[in-house]
């Protein structure tokens, strides 16, 4: 829905207009805005998901939401359309980019291709199928503009309560904290010590926590090298998609002579091209299991080279194509080239640097979330007087050599990308900690990390003893085991940072096997 607002909007902008009295800048300012909002919201949504948990963060952005779209259709005035935009754009954005800290909540590293490749989708059909459907309200007199906001508070609405009762929390820390104070409520320390998840213990304020939120992202877009490329490389890809948005009518109302309907069926185009891009996406994790032994995260980047290559050709295709003389149907082929190279380059954008970066991965995506919805947005404040300045052709033509520049980006990170990562401060320290918990999740099962709980003594007992917890013999393959340490203060999921072992599977001599807090008994380590 988020994706679909982006488009809706835009075949609206005739309608607006004559309504409110607005200038072609003023009206496409609303597609920039939006992507402004995009942009911005994801620096400071770390610790509002860490404080509140990933589903009400999901809940209230969806309420905001929903709730922008009556602001916007009661608008009596351009002023409050813009401000009633960014808003959206920002609350939009909250969903969209909590999406890849659910998917890593919830899939290993090897299997989050695909399902980020289904939202990618998603997002990309979206876009492309909200001016087929409201091009039709836009044409209807009696509804236009303002019912394109009517029609997605209704579907909001309806979608809401759906995603109040299914949706469930993913977050580990979130959901351990909130598992230690049921057990410290049930419990006591009837266990022989008080349960704290260990994401209280190191917790920081959330005041901290705001400004590394805000200043990481920005820290990697100047410091991390595979962030400054990446963002860079889709920044170019997005400023052609919102060129597109905002300038498609332009084309086919100028040069071919469409109407309304006509136009916004041509944003079909997006959908056929989303499709492409989700067939390429099946091949490419196809040769990533082949050969992500050999090659590593490498192997992603099969399909974003060949993508970073007919980007331009599409680009090329599309420009010189946009012409009385040549049928409307050849361009449109050249903008589904366009728009399945831009969406493989999105989904490498989002899988490539989740890999690289681990647990700061959040803050990768941010940094080029950032880059992508600021750089892509501002083309819309200048789509049309680019057009009119160079022509479709012309401007289509340089956005295309600019794409072809940067194709070396996905080349440079194939053949150098260990070397690259080995001189970045965070990406080699962090793949090595993501490695370490894959494999620690391995050895201990899937529930391991998950619902299992660790009892410790304390930090400095840890560091003082984990040479001996990570050479533990293992002796007890039951996974739902705990370990206890007399005189316990927190519990957490295992992790590859603690003991490079799953936790369910460590007994060492002076720790006895004790059962879950489920069972009626409770027998001291020393039996």
């Amino acid at each position: 829905m988020t994706a679909f607002s982006t488009s809706a909007y835009s075949i609206g902008i005739p309608s607006m207009m004559a309504d409110l009295g607005m200038t072609d800048l003023q009206a496409l300012a609303g597609v920039g805005l939006y992507a402004f909002g995009f942009g911005i919201a994801p620096l400071v949504l770390a610790p509002l998901s860490e404080e509140f948990g990933r589903k009400w963060t999901y809940i209230v952005a969806i309420a905001i939401f929903t709730i922008l779209h009556v602001m916007i259709a009661l608008a009596k005035n351009i002023e409050t359309v813009l401000i009633n935009r960014i808003l959206m754009g920002a609350a939009g954005s909250i969903g969209a980019t909590l999406v890849g800290g659910t998917i890593s909540d919830i899939y290993v590293p090897a299997e989050r291709g695909m399902p980020m490749t289904v939202f990618a989708f998603c997002a990309m059909f979206g876009t492309g199928i909200g001016p087929v459907i409201m091009s039709w309200v836009e044409a209807n007199p009696k509804l236009q503009w303002r019912w394109i906001q009517w029609i997605q508070l209704i579907l909001m609405g309806a979608y809401f309560p759906t995603v109040f009762l299914a949706l469930k929390e993913t977050r580990a820390s979130v959901i351990l904290r909130r598992k230690a104070r049921r057990l410290r409520k049930e419990r006591g320390d009837k266990d022989g010590g008080r349960y704290t998840a260990r994401s209280e213990v190191e917790k920081v304020s959330f005041a901290v926590a705001m400004r590394q939120s805000l200043l990481r992202p920005l820290t990697f877009l100047v410091v991390e090298p595979v962030v400054i490329f990446f963002s860079a490389w889709i920044s170019v890809g997005w400023g052609v998609l919102y060129t597109q948005i905002g300038g498609l009518p332009y084309i086919f109302e100028n040069i071919y002579g469409f109407n309304v309907t006509q136009s916004g069926l041509a944003y079909i185009t997006l959908c056929v091209g989303s499709f492409v891009a989700l067939g390429g996406s099946l091949i490419q994790d196809s040769i990533y299991r082949r050969k992500v032994a050999k090659r590593g995260i490498e192997a992603r980047l099969y399909a974003p080279m060949v993508a970073g290559v007919t980007l331009a050709i599409g680009c090329f295709w599309y420009g010189f194509s946009s012409t009385p003389t040549v049928h409307w149907i050849v361009p449109c082929i050249g903008l589904v080239i366009v728009i399945a190279s831009i969406l493989t380059i999105y989904i490498t954008a989002f899988v490539y640097l989740s890999e690289c970066y681990g647990s700061y991965a959040s803050s990768a995506i941010a940094a080029q979330s950032f880059a992508r919805n600021m750089i892509g947005g501002s083309f819309s404040f200048f789509t049309i007087d680019m057009y009119d300045n160079l022509t479709p052709r012309w401007a289509i033509f340089l956005m295309g050599c600019i794409a072809l520049l940067l194709a070396i980006v996905p080349f440079a990170a194939f053949w150098r990308g260990p070397q690259i990562r080995a001189r970045s401060r965070y990406s080699k320290l962090l793949m090595e900690e993501e490695k370490r918990r894959v494999a620690a999740v391995q050895v201990g099962g899937e529930e391991a990390g998950g619902e299992d709980v660790e009892i410790m003594k304390s930090s400095t007992w840890v560091k003082d003893n984990i040479n001996a917890l990570a050479s533990a013999r293992v002796r007890d393959q039951h996974i739902s085991s705990w370990i206890l340490i007399p005189g316990a203060v927190w519990i957490h999921p295992v992790t590859s940072n603690d003991f490079g072992l799953a936790s369910t599977n460590i007994v060492t001599e002076d720790i006895g096997r004790v059962p879950s807090v489920k069972d009626e008994g409770y027998r001291d380590p020393s039996a």
